[in-house]
């Protein structure tokens, strides 16, 4: 899948992640059809300290719901 992580202040990539795969039993797996940044994306956009890792960012989207846990 695609994803957007962000490293640093003003270092945001889309780079290829893993396909998320159902771990907890309330867990869901959405695609992702549409999404947008909020002002709260910004914050880390402008003070995040610099990672190798990096963190996902966005969180507001529209999506299909592709799989579900058992409860």
């Amino acid at each position: 899948m695609r994803a957007t992580l962000i490293y640093g202040v003003g270092d945001v990539r889309v780079q290829d992640e893993p396909d998320p795969v159902l771990q907890e039993p309330i867990d869901a797996v959405v695609r992702v059809l549409r999404s947008c940044i909020c002002g709260s994306d910004l914050w880390p956009y402008e003070s995040m300290p610099a990672t190798e890792q990096g963190r996902r960012i966005g969180h507001k989207f529209l999506g299909v719901v592709e799989d579900v846990g058992s409860e």
